[in-house]
């Protein structure tokens, strides 16, 4: 039974309860454990996206990584998933390829890494899982025929319509890239139908495109899985700032197709996961990836010289933000999730600024992503600065969701009507000052703030 309008006394339970974990006395019975690696199969990229975390906003360190992962820091993270799975008891698990981009690496290291994870993980009784994120661009028949032989599920990125696409998504000589991303597309999908079915988009909200015809537009190449991103920017770079008190652009343009989608009766209908997974966390499910949602963040990221970070994203945050000194040549994956950034952002969607512990969706958007609450004079302790258009999209996708449910399960599932309206204006109208917010949670919180600030 799941109940997301929160009662006081259950809200107030919550917030004791994560007092006692942040204490002392507490924290030594706190067990993270990793369940997904992000790895960068390659620290370079063909090309040069105009608002990049990994290249475009400020963090240089990658201009000190190796191009490319060796042999023998590969071999050092397949014994450190083994290692990691027999301390947790962990029966699957999945190893994304990220970059950069990383098909410059290449079939033949992706397919070595495979199949030497394949011999030793199965040998432990771990089921391991593979996927790869790519611009597209490097998408050929000799690279699908791997994908199918190794069952790797392959997103690629693409930012709405050729001419929005083309603004933001270019190379190093300024040109876009849209067309070589849809021929990437359509060689993956026209592969064979197994092919199709493990391919995916990934595309970045572009406000002046059309919602409406970016989703017919992605509709028609024939994909089985959307997702739509917030632009990844924070308080200390929001270039939204100056939107009206009130204004939620990302949330209407989003809601314009979640509308068309929730009521599209076509069979071939994609899944967008923004929508699908908070249907799933009101239904009592968990979201599908570390975004949103009230349980633990599973994901750490292994950089090409072995380095293990918390999530790849926080490098918005700031030069080298995301160094902790960990790596898989020296530390367990346990010594890497003791590391301060690496458990704040685990424990994201728990360690809750004041605003968000007193809003009754916290269990639906987990406070939002974690790079998105940073700010350089307070570190995390804000809420996510999409705040309000999570709270209008939420409230809407619920709502829409209980319209569609017989009352006798809406009874048993303990759901109920959210007012957008009442809950802006009751967070609207807490003071972030306040003394409420625990000592040991603030000082967490706000101990990656910017002491020049």
């Amino acid at each position: 039974m799941v109940m997301f309008l929160l009662a006081k006394e259950q809200r107030k339970f919550s917030n004791i309860f994560w007092h006692l974990i942040l204490s002392s006395a507490f924290k030594t019975f706190i067990m993270l454990n990793c369940k997904a690696l992000l790895i960068k199969s390659a620290s370079r990229c063909n090309l040069n996206c105009t608002y990049c975390y990994m290249y475009n906003t400020g963090d240089l360190s990658y201009k000190t990584q190796p191009k490319f992962i060796s042999d023998e820091t590969v071999d050092k993270i397949i014994y450190r998933v083994i290692e990691h799975c027999r301390e947790h008891d962990i029966n699957n698990f999945l190893f994304s390829f990220h970059g950069g981009e990383p098909m410059l690496a290449g079939i033949e290291f992706h397919d070595k890494f495979i199949r030497k994870a394949n011999d030793l993980l199965l040998k432990n009784n771990v089921e391991p899982i593979y996927s790869i994120q790519s611009n597209g661009t490097l998408i050929s028949e000799e690279w699908c025929d791997f994908l199918e032989n190794h069952q790797v599920i392959t997103g690629v990125s693409i930012d709405g319509t050729k001419e929005n696409n083309d603004k933001f998504r270019i190379d190093h000589k300024g040109k876009g890239s849209y067309d070589r991303i849809i021929k990437g597309i359509k060689t993956l999908v026209g592969f064979s139908e197994d092919s199709r079915k493990r391919a995916g988009i990934l595309s970045v909200i572009n406000l002046s495109d059309n919602p409406l015809e970016v989703y017919e537009h992605f509709k028609s190449l024939n994909v089985p899985l959307i997702d739509f991103l917030f632009p990844l920017y924070n308080y200390d770079n929001n270039p939204n700032k100056d939107y009206k008190q009130g204004e939620t652009p990302y949330a209407d343009w989003l809601l314009k197709i979640f509308y068309k989608w929730f009521n599209d009766k076509d069979f071939n209908r994609p899944i967008i996961r923004t929508f699908s997974g908070f249907i799933e966390v009101v239904l009592g499910g968990r979201f599908p990836v570390d975004f949103y949602g009230s349980t633990q963040s599973d994901l750490l990221v292994i950089e090409t010289n072995g380095e293990i970070e918390a999530v790849d994203a926080l490098k918005i945050c700031g030069h080298r933000f995301t160094k902790s000194g960990a790596n898989v040549h020296t530390h367990s994956f346990d010594e890497a999730l003791k590391t301060p950034l690496a458990s704040t952002y685990h424990l994201s969607h728990q360690q809750l600024p004041l605003k968000c512990q007193k809003c009754d969706i916290n269990e639906i958007c987990g406070g939002g992503y974690l790079p998105t609450r940073y700010k350089s004079s307070n570190g995390f302790n804000n809420e996510t600065i999409y705040c309000k258009d999570l709270l209008k999209l939420i409230t809407t996708i619920q709502n829409e969701v209980i319209n569609q449910m017989p009352n006798n399960l809406r009874r048993n599932l303990n759901l109920d009507y959210l007012n957008h309206n009442e809950i802006v204006s009751i967070i609207d109208n807490i003071n972030s000052s306040e003394t409420e917010l625990n000592n040991d949670l603030r000082i967490a919180l706000e101990s990656f703030k910017k002491t020049n600030v």
